[in-house]
């Protein structure tokens, strides 16, 4: 590997006499993890070696074709780099440190979703996640892994920092994993170092600090900010962290780690080298705003919508609950276009706040709609966690489960009486299929479906 002169002299500045190894790591494969989804009942039967700091993650011995597994469809793992799966241990250290209870959190950089849905496995239950990404293209991705998570509670955007800031003082977490000159990802991702520059570094720096002076408005007191980078150079880190805690008074937050983890501590926030872990570069920093939380009460909140979402009627509701599992902990409601969606009950009157200043969020669990006396079931309801165990459904074995993520014929299938059929695979719900009693139709959305050919099986 050829690194760029200007990063292999300010490594071998950093470094000193363990350059050599950090060098000779980053010649060695990159190691392949997964996480796995909490909410998702699913038997893995291998016996995997873990990452640290994360219960959830997992190494994997080669990288399989992901693609090609019905469990990746799923939603039962999402594939992340195992170094920034340390979002968890640094967020299960704040949640410990302070009352459990519901926390509004804000990922304010998030797509592709791997932190978001770090995050929603880690939050004390009935907490808001909002996943926010800027870019469209990466929005739509970020928002196609936040449904295969299956969590309803969760408002997703795609603004620009700044306009969110104009919420004030509402979230008690806030992360930051801000685009960054990618240092860290050199073996994993080549084009990062055909990218990289000192000017970039400059670049990317001057914009982390954009992004931060928007996110410190929008911090309650005593709430936390975690700010995150790939990279090793101290521009884009500790002199980032530095300026927000003199800009922004904010105060470092410690975290206890074990050496035998082999994260550095640096004078402020958390270091990982390749040649000292199995994981990528990163670099993490926890911060603190001083006050009460209590003292967030005396800002002006956002004024609540009039008339406030639709919710459902109580024949729907009773139609619906076969449908969903503990229904009595999800608000119900309609929007204009007749599609019902849910969230948990306990943030109804927030998601109400949110949804008359900004209709165009994209919020909670589309449940599916009716069409005269019937109900049509969502996509995403298949692959949430308040779908109803007891639901008509069809396991598929993986040949037949890959042939519905194609959309092609799939074969050899039992008689199946007419109806709606959640299709699964080793228990994990895919999507729909409705039976017709000569033929079934396939509900599974089109710009999900598998593109790629599948190889025929021995």
């Amino acid at each position: 590997m050829k690194l760029p002169l200007d990063f292999t002299n300010a490594m071998k500045s950093q470094l000193e006499g363990a350059y050599k190894d950090f060098e000779q790591a980053l010649s060695a494969p990159s190691p392949i993890s997964i996480r796995f989804n909490a909410s998702k009942n699913f038997d893995w039967k291998e016996n995997f070696d873990g990452v640290k700091w994360n219960n959830k993650g997992v190494y994997l011995r080669e990288r399989p074709v992901f693609t090609l597994d019905p469990a990746f469809h799923a939603g039962a793992y999402y594939v992340q780099e195992a170094s920034s799966m340390f979002v968890a241990e640094a967020v299960r250290q704040i949640v410990a440190s302070a009352p459990t209870k519901p926390l509004r959190v804000l990922d304010l950089c998030a797509a592709p979703g791997g932190k978001s849905t770090l995050l929603l496995d880690e939050l004390p239950t009935n907490s808001l996640l909002w996943s926010n990404e800027v870019i469209r293209n990466r929005f739509q991705i970020l928002k196609y892994n936040l449904i295969k998570w299956g969590n309803p509670g969760i408002v997703a955007s795609q603004m620009d920092s700044q306009q969110l800031s104009e919420l004030g003082p509402f979230f008690d977490l806030i992360l930051v994993d801000a685009p960054c000159s990618g240092e860290g990802l050199f073996r994993k991702t080549p084009e990062a170092m055909e990218e990289w520059s000192l000017a970039n570094v400059d670049l990317c720096a001057a914009r982390q600090k954009r992004i931060l002076g928007e996110a410190f408005s929008m911090l309650k007191p005593g709430g936390h900010l975690l700010y995150s980078t790939c990279t090793y150079n101290p521009k884009e880190n500790q002199d980032n962290v530095n300026w927000s805690i003199h800009t922004a008074s904010l105060r470092p937050f410690n975290l206890e780690l074990p050496s035998h983890w082999g994260i550095e501590n640096r004078e402020v926030g958390y270091q990982f080298y390749p040649h000292r872990l199995r994981g990528e570069g990163f670099y993490l920093a926890c911060l603190q705003k001083p006050g009460d939380q209590l003292e967030s009460k005396k800002h002006r909140k956002t004024r609540p919508s009039k008339v406030g979402l639709q919710a459902i009627s109580r024949k729907e509701r009773e139609a619906l609950s076969p449908w969903l599992n503990s229904p009595e902990e999800l608000f119900l409601f309609k929007t204009e276009k007749g599609q019902i969606r849910a969230f948990p009950i306990v943030q109804r009157e927030v998601l109400e706040r949110l949804s008359s200043k900004w209709p165009f969020l994209w919020y909670g669990l589309e449940v599916g709609a009716f069409k005269g006396k019937d109900f049509v079931p969502s996509p995403t309801l298949a692959l949430s966690s308040f779908i109803s165990p007891e639901i008509s459904h069809l396991d598929l074995k993986k040949g037949q489960a890959l042939a519905f993520l194609r959309k092609d014929p799939i074969e050899d299938l039992p008689n199946l009486a007419k109806g709606w059929l959640l299709i699964r695979y080793q228990g994990l719900g895919l999507g729909w299929i409705k039976s017709l009693g000569n033929r079934i139709n396939n509900y599974y959305p089109k710009e999900w479906r598998i593109r790629m050919s599948i190889p025929r099986e021995d």
